[in-house]
């Protein structure tokens, strides 16, 4: 009798059933169809952003370099996902962020949700950032999306009513903290 490793069975499912999971630390998650990995470790942080295909909006989950608050892993990500969205914002320094808090999400840390809004010449972008306790370390994760301001409705933007989309919703509902 042969015996078959688990992580060849784990292949084997994300094959035949199409379905990915990574693991970051201690928060394990399923990679939402239709997105595409963006490699932003390179640009110095720690997890994954995900850009939705065809679309101007993207997921993100990222933890603390060693010593940096959560605080300015906010601010760092927001300065980086203004400029890969709205083009006219890369000659701003610094970025103008009307920023207000937002309801935090069940097991997230209260308090703790904020919403970034930057209007450029000819687009906007909004990032929504929120937190999660984990055993090794508290994690921000969050939506961003990009809308043209003659624009009335966007199926990627969220409204007022902060109903979020559909793929951010099974990304967040996927979550499992280990």
């Amino acid at each position: 009798m042969r015996i078959v490793s688990m992580r060849k069975i784990v292949i084997a499912f994300a094959l035949v059933f199409g379905s990915a999971l990574s693991a970051d630390g201690q928060m394990v998650y399923k990679i939402p169809d239709g997105v595409f990995p963006l490699d932003w470790n390179k640009n110095g942080f720690k997890g994954y952003m995900y850009l939705e295909k065809n679309s101007p909006s993207g997921l993100f989950i990222a933890y603390p370099n060693d010593g940096e608050s959560l605080d300015e892993l906010r601010e760092r990500a927001a300065k980086f996902i203004a400029p890969m969205v709205v083009s006219d914002s890369k000659d701003k320094d610094p970025l103008a962020f009307e920023i207000k808090p937002i309801a935090s999400h069940k097991d997230d840390v209260s308090d703790r949700g904020r919403y970034y809004f930057f209007k450029g010449g000819k687009a906007s972008v909004q990032i929504l950032f929120f937190e999660r306790k984990t055993p090794a370390s508290n994690v921000l994760y969050g939506y961003f999306a990009q809308k043209k301001n003659e624009e009335t409705k966007n199926k990627y933007w969220v409204g007022d009513d902060l109903k979020m989309p559909k793929l951010f919703n099974k990304f967040v509902g996927s979550f499992v903290v280990k």
